[in-house]
């Protein structure tokens, strides 16, 4: 029977490849709502001003590009947030010193390192999932239900691609003065 610290191994060694993965799906995602957003802009040019506007096609074309662009979307948004660009899970005992970096013993870190590099990888799912329901709720098609958790998955998410630096920003925050 394995153990904890080889089910976190075996499961940072399947991260790369699923990134790999993650990356083609959300290119081929902006291809896809590029020609849809096309589809969209001809048919609103053919039916008339009459027939809507031309919000879903906009919409549909930022959100091709944002899908498109995705890893230079998640370097924006952590420098936006953050200040800092994405960090490698090995520096979450940097940032968060006095909790997480008081931990001795190789294996309680490689188990900890292998925690947050799944929780990155979880992260810029919730990107790609806050992206499409902006996109639905620009569409008009649910309304108001999709804005709120498009902006909350996209904020959660980009605070879990950059989890070091957000872990010690809220050692920081809530340690005791």
């Amino acid at each position: 029977m394995a153990d904890l610290q080889q089910i976190i191994r075996n499961i940072v060694a399947l991260l790369d490849p699923l990134q790999g993965l993650v990356s083609g799906i959300c290119f081929l995602i902006g291809f896809f709502m590029t020609l849809a957003a096309l589809a969209q802009a001809r048919r609103r040019q053919e039916m008339g001003p009459g027939q809507g506007g031309w919000a879903a096609p906009i919409s549909t074309f930022v959100t091709a590009a944002a899908f498109l662009s995705l890893p230079t979307l998640l370097n924006v948004l952590n420098v936006s947030l953050f200040g800092a660009g994405p960090q490698s899970a090995a520096s979450v005992f940097s940032h968060a010193e006095s909790t997480i970096g008081a931990i001795n013993g190789t294996d309680a870190r490689e188990v900890i390192g292998g925690l947050v590099m799944v929780v990155q990888f979880v992260g810029i799912i919730a990107v790609c999932r806050g992206l499409y329901l902006l996109n639905q709720s620009a569409q008009g098609g649910h309304g108001p239900k999709t804005f709120g958790p498009g902006v909350t998955f996209l904020i959660s998410g980009v605070a879990a691609t950059n989890f070091p630096l957000f872990l010690g920003l809220m050692e920081s925050l809530l340690a005791p003065l």
